[in-house]
């Protein structure tokens, strides 16, 4: 949140807790399509 904050000077806190909030779904998101990706490949395997 603090790095964010510190792109963004502009944004109130709760504009920047919404933004932090979807910024760690997409990356959650992002590790679970990976890591459903490597599991699909050990069970292929």
């Amino acid at each position: 949140m603090h790095e964010i904050g510190a792109q963004n000077r502009a944004l109130d806190s709760g504009r920047l807790a919404v933004l932090t909030a979807v910024n760690m779904t997409h990356d959650y998101l992002l590790l679970l399509e990976k890591y459903r990706e490597l599991e699909s490949r050990l069970e292929n395997s």
